[in-house]
């Protein structure tokens, strides 16, 4: 009431150093990691099925008496 309120500072900012014709490229590398990490996905359960499969012949083996 008495005093006077400070009022909010306003910006124009613009970038000096923008380069539309980098944007392209960043959107696609960004689109080829995220292939990548679903890829890299899928491929786990693979290696996981094969450690299973491994250890359950290793299992039938030992209990036959072929590997002791």
């Amino acid at each position: 009431m008495f005093f006077r309120r400070p009022k909010y500072r306003r910006f124009d900012y613009e970038p000096r150093f923008y380069q539309p014709e980098r944007d392209p490229g960043e959107k696609f590398r960004e689109r080829m990691q995220r292939e990548m990490r679903r890829a890299r996905k899928k491929r786990k359960p693979i290696f996981l099925w094969v450690a299973v499969f491994a250890l359950i012949i290793y299992f039938y083996l030992y209990v036959s008496g072929i590997i002791r």
